[in-house]
């Protein structure tokens, strides 16, 4: 079977997928087809019968779900939008930049003030078209830049232009960074928005990380409700039923209608999931195994209570945030051996092979040690800027950033715990024959001066003591 699955960017890839199998198999080709590891925050959407936006539950078959004749069209998108820090590679940096650059572009993510949406639109530019140049082509694209609903006027061009200017030399990774972390702080940023009828009027109703967003026509926020606040939610036909417990200790029902069955579901699907994803330690069984069943695996039932035949899982996420990141960070930064180890040592295990092996033409060897050297250059890389090498350990934890990052924050990017002391670090040098030390950098390739405590045939990390900012 055939499916084309578009990515935020609208590129389009073509999978080949068992229509009796389940959507994993197909969320796993396309990941693997990008590169992606983080495959926990991605889901696939597909159109319902009534054209509703549908989540492709990875758990249950795909002919059960898609409907029509093939080729499947599919839509790879963000479903759980983490803080930016905690992404570790760039390939989920981009798909949530992308994502992100699509929503700005189409209202659905909206600064809150001109200037936070000039600053956004600035960091756009320098991430899609570099540094700011007069001389090019560049005057001609900030028009383009700005939706229907802001006129191009010059004055607004100039401020968008000026904000482009500002940020000469920095990188492309850096501007999607620094432009995720800006729509980080928007209220709507991993919003998902459902239409509903809500007391006889036209209600978004919007799930997000911290809770249910109830808006009106207008998108205007009518009341928000806190996930500790929800005691239960229910799916009831094509009503979705949230129990809210009151400040005084009485409790309140919300009945949202929703246009079709399958729309009610996908609501009281999204609320559950990412209550389950944000809010709690781990996936209870009370969502791992809910499970529905047709007719045919009803009746099936009532001679076999254990039978699978029909039935059909109602939630599909596997892990919380927490433990996505640590289940992301096992599988990227397996141990790495030491510099001055054998060219086979160097090779993973998932290899199934070395550089020795006669089966490898030169070629092989070198993208093997290529990638090597990119997975040891990225562990020297700080987790927060991917910029700045590390230099910073942060106490009493023991993660590293760079040395800039750390003054900037008081809790840890990766545990989240709070710092109490920054400690500066070094990382062990390598000294050339002679009375001076240098250090070669491995990210770079050229040599600094080295640190005065240096020695030629010890290799020590030294620290310097630097105040953690105050919390």
């Amino acid at each position: 079977m055939e499916c084309f699955v578009s990515q935020p960017n609208s590129v389009v890839l073509n999978i080949e997928a068992n229509l009796k199998g389940k959507g994993q198999e197909c969320m796993e080709q396309v990941c693997r087809r990008l590169g992606i590891v983080e495959q926990d925050y991605y889901g696939l959407l597909y159109k319902g019968r009534a054209g509703e936006n549908l989540w492709l539950n990875l758990r249950n078959r795909l002919d059960r779900q898609l409907v029509g004749p093939p080729p499947y069209r599919l839509q790879l998108r963000v479903k759980f939008f983490i803080p930016p820090h905690n992404i570790l590679q760039q390939s989920t940096r981009q798909q949530f930049y992308d994502q992100i650059r699509g929503d700005i572009n189409s209202q659905k993510l909206v600064a809150e003030t001109e200037e936070q949406m000039i600053r956004m639109l600035g960091l756009i530019a320098q991430a899609e078209h570099g540094n700011f140049d007069r001389r090019t082509h560049q005057m001609n694209i900030y028009k383009t830049m700005l939706s229907d609903d802001f006129e191009p006027t010059p004055e607004l061009i100039h401020k968008i232009v000026d904000a482009h200017s500002q940020l000469v030399g920095l990188s492309k990774e850096s501007a999607q960074y620094q432009l995720l972390q800006e729509a980080s702080t928007l209220p709507s940023y991993g919003v998902e928005y459902h239409d509903a009828s809500y007391r006889g009027e036209h209600t978004h109703v919007g799930i997000g990380p911290t809770g249910v967003f109830l808006c009106d026509a207008n998108t205007e926020l009518v009341e928000k409700l806190e996930y500790v606040t929800i005691t239960k939610a229910e799916h009831v036909g094509k009503n979705c039923v949230l129990k809210i417990l009151n400040d005084n200790g009485s409790e309140r029902d919300i009945m949202l209608r929703l246009n079709t069955q399958s729309a009610a579901n996908a609501l009281y699907r999204c609320i559950t999931e990412m209550h389950s994803f944000f809010c709690c330690d781990t996936v209870h069984n009370e969502v791992s195994t809910q499970f529905s069943r047709d007719l045919k695996g009803t009746l099936a039932s009532l001679f076999n209570e254990k039978t699978t035949l029909g039935r059909d899982y109602v939630f599909d996420v596997k892990r919380t945030s927490r433990e996505a990141h640590d289940h992301a960070r096992r599988l990227l930064y397996q141990p790495v051996p030491l510099v001055g180890t054998t060219e086979k040592s160097l090779i993973s295990e998932k290899e199934s092979h070395d550089c020795d092996s006669p089966t490898l033409s030169v070629e092989e060897k070198c993208q093997v040690l290529e990638e090597t050297l990119e997975k040891i250059e990225d562990s020297l890389t700080c987790c927060v800027c991917r910029d700045a090498e590390i230099s910073a350990a942060l106490c009493p934890c023991g993660h590293l950033t760079c040395i800039d990052c750390a003054k900037k924050i008081t809790d840890c990017p990766l545990c989240r715990k709070q710092i109490e002391t920054v400690q500066r670090i070094f990382l062990p040098t390598i000294q050339c024959k002679g009375a001076s030390c240098a250090s070669i950098s491995l990210k770079t390739g050229t040599q600094s001066p080295g640190h005065r405590h240096c020695h030629k045939r010890k290799r020590e990390v030294y620290f310097d003591s630097i105040d953690a900012p105050e919390s």
